[in-house]
């Protein structure tokens, strides 16, 4: 049913949800796991700080990567993507080039009426998501 599955993390206790449900997911499904994370470089940064390779948040994202490859790596199938940009585009756009069957993410952010003004992660990739998306609750984890 499922061959390829993209979940995000940035290393918060919903990520870690939403990437513990992803890799069950691929174990009974014999799914890849492609696991992404976001960063941003400074836009006003001169060289070399505005080069993402040189910035700290391409080498926390790599961190996080590689947390969640020693957790899972030896479960199920998986690469890790860091990806410059926003969460939401980031994972969305994963997806699309590695065409994705699903797409998991926490519901943090989904309870509070800033959703509407603001946006959030999991609305941005439930509303753009190029296929299905499963919204792991959270808020009790």
């Amino acid at each position: 049913m499922f061959q390829r599955i993209v979940v995000g993390t940035d290393g918060s206790g919903t990520a870690a949800a939403a990437v513990r449900h992803a890799a069950e997911l691929c174990k009974t499904f014999g799914a890849e796991l492609i696991a992404v994370s976001a960063y941003s470089t400074p836009r006003e940064a001169p060289p070399p700080l505005a080069d993402a390779q040189g910035f700290p948040g391409s080498e926390v994202a790599a961190g996080l990567l590689e947390d969640v490859e020693k957790r899972y790596g030896s479960q199920v199938k998986m690469r890790t993507i860091a990806r410059e940009g926003s969460a939401a585009d980031a994972i969305i756009e994963v997806a699309e080039a590695e065409s994705a069957d699903l797409i998991v993410v926490g519901n943090k952010g989904m309870t509070s009426a800033k959703r509407f003004l603001l946006g959030s992660v999991p609305n941005a990739v439930s509303h753009h998501a190029p296929c299905h998306v499963l919204i792991v609750h959270t808020t009790d984890e």
